[in-house]
C-alpha cells in the first residue's frame, strides 16, 4: 500500500489584525473547514490556541464545528502544537511544556472527545532530539519535523519505514521537495497524487510506501488563491486509485515498521547551508545581535512571570516565533516583530522591578536599532 500524508498547520499570531484574520477566514479556513468536512479526506492538522480563540472571539465558530465534525467523521485527525507557537527546541522546557498542555486543555475545551491527538507538530517543525524525553512524558507517540537534515547526512530519506528514538518516540518526516512543489508551483491535486505515488512505486520497486507532505492551511486560498480545490482532487485520485490511500500521520506510523535511528535539529525554513553551518533554527536565532537581544527580553519575562504568575497569561502569548521571524532573511518586517517583543517588555514591566524593566527596554532598543541598522544597509 502507498500512503500519501497531508498535514495542514493552522496558526495567526495572538496580535493578529482583526481585519486581516476575517480576510482569512473568508479567502481559506471557512471554504477549507467545509472541504474537509464533506470531501473524502484523511488527513492531519494541527490547530494553535492562538488562532482558535481569534476565531471565538470574532465570531467565526462555525469553522470549529465544521473540523470537529470533521474529526468525528474520521475524516481528520488532530495534532498537537504549542498554544501560542514558540519554536520549542528555543525555549526552556517548561515553557514548551506548558504551551504543549495548554493547547491540548484549551482546545479540548472545545472539540471535547474529538480533540486525541497522539502526536505533536512542533512549530515551523523545529525539532531537536532534546525535545524527545520532554513529548514522550507527556504522552506523545510521534512527533513531525522536516527531512531536509537527515537527506544531508544519509543522501536519500525513508520511505517505507519510520524513524524510532532512543525514548520510544517515533519521527515521521516531513518531503521538503514534495511540500515545497505544493506550496510554491502551480499544481492540481490529482496530478500531484500521482506523480508522488509514481516516485514511490519507481523508488521502491513496486513495494509499500509513503510521502509526507506538511505546510500552512493558509497555503490554500490565502497565499495561494484559487488553491482550495487542491485537497479534494488529492483525495479523490487516491480514494479512485487501487493500492494507494491519503494518510495522517497517525496512519503512516501504525503502516510502516519502526527502526531505531537519530533525526538531527532542524526545521522546515532550514536550508542545507544551515546546517552546515550549525545554524537549524535559522529564521529565530540566526547568531547575530538582534535575534540575540530578542531571546535576552523573552528569558527577562520568563524571571518576571515567574515570579508574578498572574503575568504568566500575557507571558504565553508573548513567545510566539513571529517576532524572531519577522527579523530574519527574507521576512522582515520590524514593524510586525515589534508587536510581539512590545508584549514581553510589558510583561516585565508590570512585574514592577526598575532595573528589570530599564534593561528590557534597553534590549528592545537594541532589537529596534538593530534591525533600522539592518534595513538602512539593505
Amino acid at each position: 500500500m502507498i500512503r500519501l500524508g497531508l498535514l495542514l498547520h493552522w496558526y495567526q499570531p495572538p496580535w493578529q489584525d482583526p481585519d486581516v484574520l476575517d480576510r482569512v477566514v473568508d479567502e481559506c479556513y471557512r471554504p477549507l473547514s467545509r472541504v474537509l468536512e464533506a470531501s473524502p479526506v484523511r488527513c492531519s492538522i494541527d490547530l494553535c490556541w492562538s488562532l482558535v480563540e481569534q476565531l471565538i472571539a470574532r465570531g467565526h465558530e462555525e469553522i470549529l464545528t465544521s473540523l470537529g465534525a470533521a474529526a468525528r467523521l474520521g475524516r481528520i485527525e488532530f495534532v498537537e502544537t504549542a498554544a501560542y507557537h514558540p519554536i520549542l527546541p528555543l525555549v526552556a522546557p517548561e515553557v514548551a511544556a506548558r504551551q504543549l498542555t495548554l493547547n491540548r486543555e484549551r482546545n479540548h475545551g472545545v472539540f471535547h472527545r474529538a480533540y486525541r491527538p497522539e502526536g505533536v507538530f512542533p512549530p515551523g517543525m523545529a525539532w531537536s532530539p532534546e525535545l524527545a524525553p520532554l513529548l514522550s512524558g507527556l504522552g506523545y507517540r510521534w512527533a513531525v519535523t522536516d527531512d531536509v537534515a537527515v537527506a544531508v547526512r544519509d543522501g536519500e530519506v525513508p520511505a517505507d519505514h519510520v524513524t524510532e528514538l532512543e525514548h520510544g518516540l517515533r519521527v515521521v518526516l516531513r518531503s521538503n521537495r514534495w511540500s515545497n512543489a505544493v506550496v510554491f508551483g502551480n499544481r492540481d491535486g490529482a496530478g500531484t497524487a500521482e506523480a508522488m505515488a509514481a516516485e514511490l512505486r519507481s523508488r521502491l520497486d513496486e513495494g509499500d510506501g509513503y510521502i509526507l507532505l506538511a505546510m500552512d492551511a493558509e497555503t490554500f486560498g490565502h497565499h495561494r488563491p484559487g488553491y482550495i480545490p487542491f485537497i479534494a482532487d488529492f483525495a479523490g485520485w487516491c480514494e479512485r486509485t487501487e493500492g494507494v490511500a491519503m494518510g495522517s500521520v497517525s496512519d503512516v506510523v501504525a503502516s510502516f515498521p519502526a527502526r531505531r535511528g537519530e533525526v538531527p535539529a532542524t526545521s522546515w525554513s532550514t536550508i542545507p547551508e544551515d546546517l552546515r553551518a550549525g545554524r537549524p533554527f535559522p529564521l529565530w536565532n540566526d547568531g547575530g545581535d538582534v535575534h540575540r537581544a530578542g531571546w535576552e527580553l523573552l528569558d527577562a519575562a520568563a524571571r518576571a512571570a515567574a515570579a508574578h504568575p498572574a503575568l504568566q497569561a500575557q507571558f504565553d502569548r508573548g513567545v510566539s516565533s513571529c517576532s524572531f521571524r519577522w527579523l530574519s532573511r527574507a521576512n522582515w518586517e520590524p514593524g510586525l516583530a515589534g508587536r510581539g517583543f512590545s508584549m514581553l517588555v510589558d510583561v516585565v514591566r508590570k512585574a514592577g522591578d526598575p532595573a528589570a524593566t530599564e534593561q528590557a527596554f534597553a534590549l528592545f532598543d537594541r532589537i529596534l536599532t538593530g534591525a533600522a541598522l539592518r534595513t538602512k544597509a539593505s
